[in-house]
């Protein structure tokens, strides 16, 4: 069964499912539109210095006031989150610092249903995952 996500977006009371398809549509949206316009440059170099080839984007800020000029979170093939913060040039063209690389997975349940919530973020994403990059 296709849940409707506007129209669940619009509504005030939401059952475990739809609660759940609400929290996938918003990780998938995120996933395929930095999988569609790609993410710069340097940053997709620092994850294959790192040994990454296979990620989603589940999260990402650029220039966010305050902060350094990108930070945010991904998830690789092998299953592992990592959170990164680092400067990039105005540009966006050049890698200036890296300040934070960090294994977050840990952080994360991997529960295919728990009571009241059922399927976890870290299951959603890790689907997610899977009907992007075609990895099991």
């Amino acid at each position: 069964m296709e849940l409707d996500i506007d129209k669940l977006k619009r509504q005030r009371r939401l059952n475990v499912q739809e609660q759940t398809a609400l929290s996938k549509g918003a990780i998938l949206s995120e996933a395929r539109y930095w999988w569609k316009n790609g993410i710069p440059k340097p940053l997709a170099e620092l994850f294959r210095t790192k040994g990454i080839e296979k990620y989603i984007v589940l999260d990402y800020e650029q220039d966010y006031p305050g902060i350094s000029t990108d930070i945010g979170l991904i998830l690789t093939s092998e299953r592992q989150f990592f959170e990164f913060d680092v400067d990039l040039n105005a540009e966006r063209t050049e890698l200036l610092k890296v300040y934070s690389w960090t294994n977050v997975s840990s952080k994360f349940d991997i529960a295919k249903g728990k009571k009241g919530i059922g399927k976890t973020y870290g299951y959603l994403a890790i689907e997610v995952l899977r009907e992007l990059t075609e990895v099991d």
